[in-house]
């Protein structure tokens, strides 16, 4: 593991030692610190691990990274690697109708994980696998989506499942394994040519009263409300990347450029991991930029994708998208409160 990284932030009006409400103990890491964890992933195992997207975290601290290898054709790969950081397992993920497998978004789900494969961008070759880490069995839950991207849960165990091409978030009864559109809306495309991924990561607020979508080529984090019933609200723009650098007299693009994965705190704050940027951006719960974490030199983020909280850790995935995947890895970054799980 390298050494702790040099931080960026931007002007805010909350001092990030009042955030903390305490000392850390000595020997843990400071708040805001991003470090390497693991190995690099372009050179483990011939490349199997290269290019990193999908991650998830069982009971135990293994991670579960979904590789998203552009040279993968007929089997990805999904690599484990145990809270040490050292690599103890590679499962394969054979590709389903067409000959291409391109992994991303995982969810931990009682000692099995789900992962989402894009295949070739192309409904209805998209599907939601089911793997059990110990016998490396793969099964297929629900196929028919174009580019699933991220997924959640709710208390009920249905599933949320975002189609990054479709303005889509798909609703997934495991049990039955029924499907159906649970939103649909433009707010949820983008028709930007430079980035065309639109509803890319989700995750509930602790109460589960709104579901966070983010919307990679628009630069927004979208806020869907949730009835006592789980039908979905009116879907409107919580926070607006191109509005706060104007607000804060940021270089545009900046502030949630390439928002791709999205986690919360149990203070409601949101981590939006920007790609484009290779930052963390975290707003507040009334949409506010407050922090932008980013490392330096060994240990800066590279095309930060997945995220995935542990206490006070947020692991990330760095997927190498923009030099060839040479520095695909994991990363840590030490934050003031514990994330949400997501189980």
């Amino acid at each position: 593991m390298h050494g702790p990284a040099t931080l960026t932030f931007v002007p805010v009006s909350l001092v990030l030692s009042l955030l903390v409400g305490g000392s850390a103990p000595a020997c843990a890491p400071h708040v805001g610190t991003i470090q390497n964890f693991g190995p690099n992933l372009q050179q483990a195992v011939g490349g199997q691990c290269r290019q990193p997207e999908g991650l998830t975290i069982d009971p135990s601290g293994n991670l579960y990274v979904a590789s998203n290898s552009d040279t993968a054709t007929t089997v990805g790969h999904v690599c484990v690697l145990n809270p040490r950081g050292q690599l103890t397992d590679v499962i394969d993920i054979p590709a389903g109708a067409v000959p291409a497998v391109d992994l991303l978004g995982e969810l931990w789900e009682d000692g099995q994980f789900y992962v989402l494969d894009q295949a070739d961008d192309v409904a209805p070759h998209g599907r939601l696998l089911l793997v059990n880490p110990q016998t490396h069995a793969v099964s297929t839950i629900a196929d028919g989506f174009a580019f699933p991207n991220g997924i959640t849960e709710d208390t009920h165990g249905l599933l949320y499942v975002t189609d990054s091409l479709q303005g889509a978030i798909y609703r997934i009864a495991p049990g039955t394994r029924q499907v159906s559109v649970w939103v649909q809306n433009p707010l949820l495309q983008t028709t930007n040519p430079d980035l065309p991924v639109g509803a890319n990561g989700i995750t509930f607020d602790r109460d589960q009263h709104n579901v966070y979508v983010t919307n990679t080529g628009n630069r927004q984090v979208l806020r869907i409300p949730v009835d006592s019933n789980g039908n979905a609200g009116a879907i409107t723009v919580f926070a607006d990347g191109a509005t706060i650098d104007q607000q804060l007299g940021l270089p545009a693009p900046t502030a949630l450029f390439g928002a791709d994965d999205i986690r919360i705190d149990v203070r409601g704050n949101l981590y939006v991991l920007a790609n484009h940027a290779n930052e963390v951006q975290v707003l507040s719960p009334d949409a506010h930029l407050t922090h932008r974490y980013s490392g330096t030199g060994a240990n800066a983020l590279d095309f930060d994708a997945s995220g995935v909280f542990a206490g006070t850790t947020l692991y990330i995935t760095n997927t190498s998208a923009a030099d060839g995947g040479i520095n695909s890895k994991v990363s840590t970054l030490q934050t003031p409160f514990p994330g949400l799980p997501t189980d």
